[in-house]
């Protein structure tokens, strides 16, 4: 059944991927038209483009890893490229159609935009031109990720009475696009601040990537740092490759990865839930409420959950933080609008109760190596209690 259902979608997906690019080669044969040889060498260019991206990723993980590393990149940047040429023509489309129903009225001297004139041409040219500068900024934007930093305040003693720095990062992707020189700033950067909690709720590795990629990969995780450890969750990705523990093994157990899991560590409860991909797959992840029958509802109590879907699971089981990821905050504009409507919470920190939430933007990208929707992040949290905050208030008045 599930094999059924996946081929459906993929099938769907592969449809509609076909249908807009037909769209897109259409239009540039027209814009091109009496250009000659450069009709041809456009239609060459796109069809290559279209196929490069969905051909490498659905061959065997054996043949994948016979290719250079670089053969999909030029796919992946075309995907972002497709996606804004489409809006772009669409809205030159749109033009087109108001001049040929009101020429007559406004502009009775104007031929109106049609295809193969000069006029068109231009209006093609100029769409490609500013479809390959946004993705150029997307892509200087996705390369720089910022720390994004807050303060919150949980209703129950910390630790030590001080409070804990606990650093969030999510959806690296790590693979044939995001590779090592990505994933060593990161770990730079979350060094540099000496964290004493990292949290990696999902995703950290593509179902892309290569043995060879992970072995190289683990020699750099291992170099994070952080007091009371670095705790981990598998994401979707991860779990579609069944490849869920492989942060865990390539660092040699100085990642641990919880899959409906708790830990206390020095204080702090821990709980590490599987990702929801699991029931494509049949099974089922237990319950919440069930995790923490045995833990202790005084001590501080977060939570990794790659995907923020039912905000209110944690709410009720009195979940302190829930720290999420997944969403990329829609990754490419203006996709994210659609993806506002998807979560409660697609991005940010969020609130329901006593319960806080933070979903990630990430600090990698899927598909195209760009990002016009939001800024890749790290975020640094300041866990504190609000009951001594509320006692010394107390005390002041």
């Amino acid at each position: 059944m599930r094999n059924v259902s996946f081929f459906g979608f993929l099938s769907l997906v592969l449809t509609i991927y076909g249908l807009i690019n037909f769209y897109l080669i259409k239009r540039g044969w027209q814009a091109l038209k009496g250009l000659g040889w450069v009709q041809g060498v456009y239609l060459a260019i796109m069809v290559c483009l279209a196929l490069s991206y969905p051909v490498i990723r659905l061959l065997p993980r054996s043949c994948r890893e016979q290719l250079p590393g670089a053969a999909i990149i030029p796919g992946a940047f075309y995907l972002g490229l497709m996606l804004y040429l489409f809006l772009c023509l669409i809205l030159l489309d749109l033009v087109r159609l108001f001049l040929t129903f009101g020429r007559r009225l406004f502009f009775p001297a104007f031929s109106g935009l049609r295809p193969g004139s000069p006029s068109f041409r231009l209006g093609f040219l100029a769409a490609l031109g500013l479809s390959i500068l946004i993705i150029s900024i997307g892509y200087l934007n996705s390369k720089h990720p910022r720390w994004r930093q807050l303060s919150v305040y949980i209703c129950k003693p910390v630790p030590a009475d001080k409070p804990i720095r606990i650093v969030v990062a999510s959806d690296l992707h790590l693979g044939s696009i995001v590779g090592l020189s990505r994933l060593r700033n990161i770990v730079e950067m979350i060094n540099s601040v000496e964290p004493d909690l990292v949290l990696l709720p999902g995703d950290m590795m593509d179902e892309a990537v290569t043995d060879r990629q992970a072995r190289a990969a683990g020699a750099v995780f291992r170099e994070l740092k952080a007091r009371l450890g670095i705790i981990a969750t598998p994401g979707n990705h991860e779990t579609y490759s069944r490849q869920e523990n492989k942060l865990e093994e390539i660092t040699r157990g100085r990642i641990r990865v919880l899959q409906d899991e708790v830990v206390v560590l020095d204080g702090l409860a821990v709980v590490g839930r599987r990702d929801r991909a699991v029931e494509g797959f049949g099974l089922k992840r237990v319950p919440l409420e069930n995790l923490l029958e045995s833990v202790d509802r005084n001590l501080p109590i977060l939570l990794l959950d790659h995907q923020p879907f039912h905000l209110e699971e944690a709410e009720k089981a009195g979940v302190d933080l829930q720290v999420s990821g997944h969403t990329h905050a829609g990754q490419l504009f203006p996709l994210n609008l659609i993806n506002r409507r998807i979560y409660e919470k697609n991005w940010g920190y969020h609130r329901r109760g006593k319960t806080r939430y933070y979903i990630s933007a990430g600090v990698g990208t899927w598909g195209p190596p760009v990002q016009t929707a939001a800024r890749p992040e790290i975020i640094l949290i300041t866990l504190m209690s609000s009951v001594k905050k509320n006692r010394l208030t107390r005390e002041k008045e």
